[in-house]
């Protein structure tokens, strides 16, 4: 489970490799969701509340914010913008299924967008949170439907996109399935056929 999840770590700090500073101005982005198509406009949050807000630093607000600016001039991330990028960290799988896990995971109002602030909120969290921060977001990760608990469904999806992503598309459902038999063998405490947030909070914590 922390594989992935590690995956998507590196992959975010490599993002912040890249340099320039963050430019105090409006963007203009386009709705892909709106059937109208009306404009958007999206005021990049100032850099000090951010760095109150995420605990990074200035260089590296301006760092995310050169890499947000390059793969998504629009102003805003969607999926067309994320794919891409992943298959570029991931170019020996295919990591389209486990790209829009991620973007439904930083996505929380649904709306098909995610603006620089909403972004640079949930990285904060992945880099700099807390032990409970940190765990109560896997959680949601792998709760795709939101509903507080994780079904054997839900991490079947999950890790098979994983799976689809390091291993060249070559999935071994067995391995796939002996994978989360285990998980849900150490985590289902009460065997009630699924895993909530609590079982699995003190489930990591007990590693």
């Amino acid at each position: 489970m922390q594989r992935g999840f590690k995956k998507m770590k590196k992959s975010i700090q490599k993002i912040t490799e890249t340099s320039t500073s963050v430019q105090p101005h409006c963007v203009f982005v386009e709705n892909m969701q709106d059937d109208e198509k009306q404009p958007l406009y999206i005021l990049p949050e100032r850099l000090s509340s951010l760095m109150y807000q995420t605990g990074f630093s200035k260089d590296e607000i301006r760092r995310l914010y050169r890499a947000f600016k390059q793969y998504c001039p629009r102003g805003a991330i969607t999926t067309n913008d994320l794919k891409p990028a992943y298959a570029k960290l991931f170019p020996l799988g295919d990591s389209g299924k486990y790209a829009q896990i991620v973007f439904n995971a930083f996505d929380k109002d649904r709306n098909g967008i995610i603006s620089f602030g909403d972004l640079l909120n949930e990285i904060a969290l992945i880099i700099n949170g807390d032990i409970d921060q940190k765990l109560s977001w896997i959680f949601r990760f792998y709760d795709l439907n939101g509903d507080g608990y994780i079904t054997r469904k839900e991490m079947l999806v999950v890790i098979s996109a994983i799976y689809e992503m390091l291993h060249n598309g070559q999935i071994i459902q067995r391995i796939v399935n002996r994978h989360v038999d285990k998980v849900f063998e150490k985590m289902d405490i009460d065997k009630d056929g699924v895993i909530s947030q609590e079982e699995f909070m003190n489930s990591c914590k007990n590693v």
